[in-house]
């Protein structure tokens, strides 16, 4: 196996459901900053979202790899990305061994100006350069989703000031008959069960939706949920399957989800903390 995004290189990321490779894969880091914070109000906005399959070169470290990412972040190069996270595997059951680099965008519009101000910058192709012993990541394989917060991603905290979390990728189809209403149904029964669990000391949780966009994807969502540590990850879910009842078996009824894609994982850029490191 290649040295994929080592697990031991900790990134920032959501969870979602699909069968398809994990969401797909969006274009290398080769992407823009915007050189001012934006705010915006999360919950309910649909976002174009892409994920860009990367493979680690011979220098690669969490040290590295940081530097990488602070010098791409602090570029200037103009463009409209509301956020952006890395992912690397955490488990050899993954469908996809590779480590992925997330880019999330206003619109598919917004996505492609980016890419175009990208391809056309010469420091981009000079930053590209410098860290390809670092980590390479393929653009053109890059693939997008519709994706969305159905509930305030930080409602039980914030995650680690270090920006690192890990994540859990279910893919997801939809059962015979159900739609994408009926799925927010069941969300909004979900959003209630997580009403009455209390927020507690490094109870960071949160969970994103990504939609298909495509009608060559073989998964209909991939379901994102985001923890502060595996440990965290293994007691939600001990506490989901003991306690979810007919909730659980609301959303059992609408899709059926295949084992989860699990990776370490951390936060690239905060438009609301650009200078975030």
């Amino acid at each position: 196996m290649n040295k994929l995004l080592a697990a031991s290189f900790t990134v920032l990321a959501l969870a979602g459901c699909s069968n398809d490779p994990a969401p797909e894969a969006a274009a290398a880091p080769d992407v823009a900053v915007a050189a001012e914070a934006m705010t915006f109000d999360m919950v309910g906005q649909v976002f174009f979202n892409e994920f860009i399959p990367c493979t680690a070169g011979p220098d690669f470290s969490e040290a590295t790899v940081d530097a990488m990412v602070a010098e791409w972040r602090a570029s200037g190069i103009a463009g409209e990305i509301l956020g952006a996270w890395g992912y690397a595997p955490a488990s050899e059951n993954n469908r996809f061994q590779n480590g992925w680099w997330e880019l999330q965008w206003s619109s598919k519009e917004a996505a492609d100006a980016g890419w175009r101000q990208w391809a056309a910058s010469d420091v981009a192709q000079a930053w590209s350069s410098k860290h390809e012993n670092v980590m390479v990541c393929d653009a053109a394989s890059r693939v997008s989703w519709d994706f969305n917060f159905p509930r305030d991603p930080y409602s039980f905290g914030d995650i680690d000031e270090s920006g690192q979390f890990v994540s859990a990728f279910l893919p997801c189809q939809l059962n015979e008959g159900k739609t994408m209403d009926d799925l927010n149904v069941a969300i909004a029964a979900y959003n209630t069960f997580l009403d009455a669990i209390p927020v507690t000391e490094n109870s960071f949780y949160s969970y994103g939706i990504y939609a298909s966009n495509s009608d060559a994807s073989e998964v209909d969502i991939y379901w994102g949920n985001f923890h502060p540590s595996f440990e965290r990850m293994a007691l939600a879910d001990a506490t989901w399957m003991a306690n979810g009842g007919e909730t659980k078996a609301q959303m059992e009824a609408v899709m059926t989800c295949d084992t989860p894609d699990v990776h370490n994982a951390k936060l690239f850029y905060n438009p609301e903390d650009p200078d975030f490191s």
